[in-house]
């Protein structure tokens, strides 16, 4: 027993050595076997567009406009997890369309004119929105939900949403929105489908701030590097 002793205890430090050394050895292996979350990689380079369906009446008071937009945008990734992500997003707008009524002066008063609408106009204008957060659940999957919001200004040849004396050239915007991301196998590429609802106004730097709202819905292809 006394030699059996001797003999196991002189022998152990190998063999534990030995046994690290074959965990050591597997461990990689294991580890390129085991299945990897895929997120797409942190910069996101985007075209996008789309039209509003309609208006309603929660900031704003005007109806009846249409608003188009051709866009592109730069996300950058700051914080990524298998549940969700979170993205800052700026958008770049160089076009940007309102449709809205013409005015020509109506049955005036000693004290104030009164405008009367006359038929309809597009407007064009450009502008950016260099605030901006996304927030994208279900990142293990290639279709992914998410919502965010965009805040900026907007810049136009005339005024808008009403082309009258006391109407502003230049406007505040912001919107809230949510949709759904599809991307590729490989994660690099991704189409986004979505619904905002906009509001663009002077934020009261005039008396007149009438303010309009947008229900839009957008189409976006997406690469990401």
């Amino acid at each position: 027993m006394r030699e059996i002793s001797s003999f196991t205890k002189s022998r152990l430090p190998a063999l534990l050595l030995l046994i690290v050394a074959t965990i050591a050895s597997l461990s990689p292996a294991d580890a390129q076997n085991a299945p990897q979350p895929q997120y797409p990689p942190g910069n996101e380079f985007a075209i996008w567009g789309g039209y509003s369906l309609g208006n309603s009446q929660v900031f704003g008071i005007e109806t009846n406009r249409q608003l188009g937009v051709l866009a592109l945008r730069y996300a950058r990734t700051l914080y990524d997890k298998p549940s969700t992500s979170l993205q800052y997003t700026l958008d770049v707008i160089p076009v940007e369309t309102v449709r809205q009524y013409t005015f020509t002066e109506c049955v005036p008063t000693p004290s104030t004119t009164a405008f009367c609408t006359n038929g309809r106009e597009t407007v064009y204008g450009g502008g950016i929105n260099p605030i901006g957060l996304k927030l994208n659940f279900r990142r293990e999957h290639r279709l992914q939900p998410f919502i965010a919001s965009t805040a900026g200004f907007v810049a136009s040849v005339r005024p808008v949403p009403v082309d009258v004396p006391g109407g502003t050239q230049f406007n505040f915007t912001f919107d809230f929105q949510a949709g759904v991301d599809l991307f590729n196998s490989s994660r690099n590429r991704a189409w986004r489908f979505g619904y905002k609802y906009q509001h663009i106004s002077n934020a009261y730097r005039r008396d007149f701030n009438p303010g309009v709202d947008f229900h839009f819905i957008f189409v976006s292809y997406s690469f990401f590097k």
